[in-house]
């Protein structure tokens, strides 16, 4: 069932959260707040009983110019007609699907910093103004909210999470799976899946944490190098924004489509550009390393499934930030006796010889599947939500 907005005329319904307000280390006593939108399909069983699952699919956003809720727009499209095929056979399970901005994102670009103190309120312009805690506690916050505000009672002990990230969020996923096994309270539910599409490779996850360079390029991010850099990826109607995806993100242009353009300059523009700042944070590095404990804290519960989705073009993307690491030559990536080095190496591989097994599904695309191949990227996920049922 397909829940529209008929006040902003959109396809899917766009509910305002609550303010994400959660604890943070720095500064000393403050809290951040948020406000922000997400887009919600609901797929209701047809039929209901005592024994109905919920299986509510959280969609993670990539980050990047532009870029906000709208990317799973396509996909959840797809979902829509997948609930319309008389085929389909999903008794006893209801299904929603969730798209929020990110924090820093789309509509929640304007973060708030608040003192306990003095009340007082101002835009977050320093670091930690996203960091990967920041990002999964807005995401459990609302996971936590919405298990209470609209879900009813009755179901409550039968909803099963399932969480999917896109490229370098990553981290955001398996971060919220490491707090989910510690705190085995914090969700009414279960969290039973992850799944992990257009992953990068296991070098950049499991690298030691560099915080104090992720700051520095950060600060230098935020200042003229930043502005200038924003300005010209605008500029022309984004056309430098269609040359990179062209360049790094998609398997063919048509890929794309003739609104991916557009709606990367829209969302950009939006807030008065302060979406910048997370784009900022994760080109500083701020989602790069520090992942070890995260795979270690996964290796033995088998509870939550892992999955992952790759793009049938293989081909490695290029860009890299200048403020992190160098690109690295074809005899530095492979060892003397001919075995792939950890650059080379792919998160599937990783898990496989450290964790647990893992199935890789491919489909069409490149690093965006779920916005390039929308139809083999839905069919990928509804296949692993209804894996043994």
């Amino acid at each position: 069932m397909l829940i529209p907005d008929t006040e902003k005329n959109t396809l899917y319904q766009r509910r305002k959260v609550i303010p994400f307000r959660k604890k943070v280390q720095y500064p000393p006593n403050s809290r951040i707040t948020c406000d922000y939108q997400y887009n919600e399909l609901v797929v209701p069983s047809p039929t209901t009983s005592d024994t109905t699952i919920t299986k509510i699919v959280l969609l993670i956003q990539p980050i990047g110019v532009g870029i906000g809720r709208w990317y799973y727009d396509r996909l959840l499209n797809e979902f829509q007609n997948f609930a319309s095929e008389d085929e389909t056979d999903y008794h006893d399970i209801n299904m929603i699907f969730l798209a929020p901005d990110l924090l820093g994102c789309g509509t929640a670009c304007n973060p708030l910093l608040l003192s306990d103190d003095s009340g007082d309120s101002k835009v977050m312009k320093t670091l930690p103004l996203i960091t990967v805690e920041n990002w999964s506690d807005q995401l459990m916050n609302l996971m936590q909210d919405y298990e209470k505000s609209s879900i009813s009672t009755a179901s409550t002990n039968n909803i099963e999470w399932c969480i999917v990230s896109n490229g370098g969020c990553v981290p955001i996923a398996l971060e919220i799976a490491q707090r989910y096994i510690k705190e085995k309270d914090m969700l009414r539910g279960a969290l039973t899946n992850l799944i992990l599409s257009a992953t990068p490779g296991i070098a950049s996850l499991n690298k030691p944490k560099d915080e104090e360079k992720t700051r520095k390029s950060y600060r230098t991010l935020s200042g003229i190098a930043g502005n200038a850099f924003w300005w010209y990826a605008l500029r022309n109607n984004g056309d430098f924004i269609q040359k990179f995806s062209v360049k790094n993100l998609a398997a063919r242009e048509e890929n794309l489509g003739h609104e991916w353009r557009p709606k990367c300059v829209e969302t950009a523009k939006a807030f008065d550009g302060k979406s910048r700042f997370s784009t900022f944070a994760f080109l500083a590095g701020s989602l790069n390393g520090g992942n070890a404990e995260r795979f270690e804290a996964l290796k033995d519960h088998n509870e939550v499934q892992i999955d992952v989705i790759t793009g049938g073009d293989k081909r490695r993307n290029p860009a890299k930030s200048w403020f992190w690491e160098r690109r690295k030559t074809k005899k530095q990536e492979i060892e003397k006796d001919g075995h792939q080095s950890e650059e080379l190496t792919t998160l599937v591989s990783y898990l496989k010889d450290n964790c647990r097994s893992v199935d890789e599904i491919f489909v069409g695309g490149r690093r965006c599947p779920a916005h390039e191949d929308s139809n083999g990227c839905s069919k990928a996920i509804i296949e692993i939500m209804l894996k043994g049922k």
